[in-house]
């Protein structure tokens, strides 16, 4: 073999070790950007989740207060009917027999449907008005 076959040779040789190189560099470059952007779609999963407890803890603390307004309410109102019903047991006898003229009662109805739209507006819970819950 001459020498400049074996210097063509050498020149092939050391040209394909660079064209490897080159493209193993290239492949290595592309797997640590792929690698970058998925650590960076981790972090912001990792972000994402973590705001998203927060809002569910939120939401779990509102929910338990929103319970227990309801079930201090709910004794209210139950304290209040049985304190009505005893006030109207005790008097009971005394309305016997008692008739109202048309414009006291006309008042009265006026005051209870703005006591059923007041009661039903106060709660965190949709109460049905005065005239659904008569059945009308």
């Amino acid at each position: 073999m001459s020498r400049a076959t074996l210097a063509l040779l050498a020149l092939l040789v050391g040209l394909g070790g660079a064209l490897g190189g080159f493209f193993y560099g290239r492949a290595q470059g592309v797997q640590d950007e792929a690698a970058r952007r998925d650590g960076q779609a981790v972090q912001q999963m990792e972000r994402l989740i973590e705001s998203h407890r927060g809002l569910i803890d939120e939401a779990n603390a509102a929910s338990g207060a929103l319970r227990a307004a309801q079930a201090q309410r709910a004794a209210q109102d139950q304290r209040f009917s049985r304190e009505f019903r005893n006030a109207l047991r005790f008097s009971a006898a005394a309305r016997a027999g008692c008739r109202f003229d048309d414009d006291s009662v006309r008042q009265l109805e006026s005051a209870r449907e703005r006591a059923a739209a007041a009661a039903a507006g106060g709660g965190a819970a949709v109460v049905p008005g005065a005239a659904s819950a008569a059945g009308r």
